[in-house]
């Protein structure tokens, strides 16, 4: 990949990062700011703790999603920097409500949740105890008032907080499983397939032979591996370049997934080598299927330069002297030897 466009997919990355946890930081301070408000009224709280709220609840999600922007080597560390310092603010505002019982709660519940969500248990724990030395500091700044009573008005206050924003953590920890599954289900999918012809890897097309030539050897089910070879590739890579060489492979293998049934399992072997295990097939079956492929190749013209190309098949039935998918590979491989010996753009059956 090149280094520019490397650089353009972390750049929207982090972007994309830092706004998720922006929006949740904006949200969560905001409803915050407003139980605190509650209670700092009561108080009749001095001028200078106004302006720290105001700060707190209003400026600082702008400046927390800016260090996570300006941290190109490592916005995950800006970001668990922010949210450490997010539970030790927490910790102050508990104190300087003089420990109010239900703003306190939530404060302390919904910091240290979402730090455990984005960070794991020890994260959270991490950020739990940023949050209580803070706490301690600030309230022996106060003479340690204790007034845990919550009056009604500051209840009203703490509802939103309480309604809105665990809604809003659901919403956001169920679209990161999501994408983590998306994720998943793609990892699981480029393991088993090959990126660039969509047909399985050499691997998983090797597994579903050795299943067959199992199911075989229990039950005496027919089953037919066939390999294919398109013919010259060499030629082509080296008078046309490989990215034309590249192109002619995935035309083949549209055309080759087009002609299998829903029972066959085809794959990419090589380079320019590919494979079909047919399940319950005579080898009269799939010499049907393998000539009908056969034509349909020579008659496309592969990439925008229009190349006439031709393939190679050997096909191979299992039998008692096949004892190993290797000797079942073996024996149409030297069937499609056989093919490329006589001219090319035929189909040889082994032994």
């Amino acid at each position: 990949m090149p280094l520019d466009a490397a650089h353009d997919i972390a750049e929207r990355n982090r972007s994309r990062y830092g706004l998720r946890m922006y929006r949740m930081r904006a949200l969560g301070l905001g409803l915050g700011g407003l139980c605190v408000a509650a209670v700092l009224y009561e108080h009749t709280a001095s001028t200078g703790l106004w302006l720290l709220l105001a700060f707190n609840a209003l400026a600082w999600p702008h400046l927390a999603y800016l260090r996570v922007l300006q941290a190109k080597k490592e916005p995950l560390q800006a970001e668990f920097q922010n949210l450490t310092f997010d539970a030790a603010k927490g910790g102050f505002w508990i104190a300087a409500m003089h420990f109010d019982a239900l703003p306190s709660v939530l404060l302390a519940v919904m910091l240290t949740m979402d730090k455990v969500i984005i960070g794991g248990a020890r994260f959270g724990l991490r950020t739990l105890a940023a949050m209580a030395l803070t706490c301690v500091a600030a309230s022996a700044a106060w003479g340690f008032a204790f007034e845990p009573y919550t009056s009604y008005p500051v209840v009203l206050a703490c509802l939103p907080f309480l309604a809105i924003y665990p809604m809003a953590i659901g919403v956001a920890t169920h679209a990161l499983s999501r994408k983590a599954r998306q994720q998943k289900e793609l990892l699981e999918k480029m393991a088993r397939f090959d990126a660039a012809t969509g047909l399985m890897n050499r691997q998983q097309w090797l597994y579903a032979a050795t299943m067959e030539l199992q199911r075989f050897q229990r039950t005496g089910r027919p089953a037919v591996l066939v390999l294919i070879d398109i013919d010259r590739f060499k030629d082509i890579n080296d008078g046309y370049g490989h990215t034309i060489g590249d192109a002619v492979v995935e035309d083949f293998a549209r055309l080759l997934k087009a002609c299998l049934r829903d029972t066959d399992t085809g794959g990419r072997y090589g380079g320019d080598e590919f494979g079909i295990v047919m399940p319950d097939t005579r080898w009269e079956e799939a010499i049907v299927a393998a000539e009908r492929l056969r034509r349909q190749v020579a008659a496309f013209s592969f990439t925008r330069a229009a190349l006439p190309c031709t393939v190679s098949i050997g096909l191979s039935e299992p039998h008692a002297g096949i004892a190993t998918v290797s000797d079942w590979i073996n024996s149409a491989d030297s069937a499609l030897y056989r093919a490329k010996a006589k001219g090319r753009d035929c189909i040889v059956v082994g032994c």
